[in-house]
């Protein structure tokens, strides 16, 4: 099946605003084709996924997600769209960096304001809290160690 040619003239703003329109879609449908074929995670704790798709969803999904793929694909060479180049040491640094900020936010003085703060939270917990937030920390510097060291060459 042919898609339909398209003669559309976008000007450089409406172009940049399909671009990350499109780009977000084909994150969302890596996300899900992801989802679909995944099993169980080994190594959590606090998270249980639960595996609760039909498998008739996931037969009736798939064609439909490389349908939308290669729609995409169809658009970006119609509408003249330039890729994205997104960076993972970016990516996983900032996800980190945020984390270790949630883990500071988490101290016994920012939890005043979910009630009172039980003298063993400061004594015992804080510590803890502090050592993750600073290996988390720690991660993101090593990365941007790195990243710089692989750069130089």
């Amino acid at each position: 099946m042919d898609e339909p040619r398209l003669s559309v003239v976008l000007n450089a703003n409406q172009r940049r605003h399909f671009e990350v329109l499109f780009a977000r879609i084909e994150d969302s449908l890596e996300k899900a084709s992801s989802l679909l074929a995944s099993r169980d995670e080994e190594g959590r704790v606090l998270t249980t996924v639960l595996h609760d798709l039909p498998p008739e969803f996931r037969l009736h999904a798939e064609p439909m997600i490389d349908r939308l793929r290669r729609q995409i694909a169809g658009l970006a060479t119609a509408l003249s769209l330039e890729p994205r180049t997104v960076s993972i040491a970016r990516m996983v640094g900032a996800s980190l960096n945020a984390e270790a900020i949630r883990l500071e936010d988490s101290l016994s003085p920012q939890l005043r304001g979910y009630g009172t703060v039980h003298p063993s939270i400061p004594e015992q917990l804080d510590p803890v809290i502090e050592g993750m937030a600073r290996e988390l920390n720690g991660l993101v510097a090593a990365l941007h160690h790195y990243t710089r060291a692989a750069r130089r060459g």
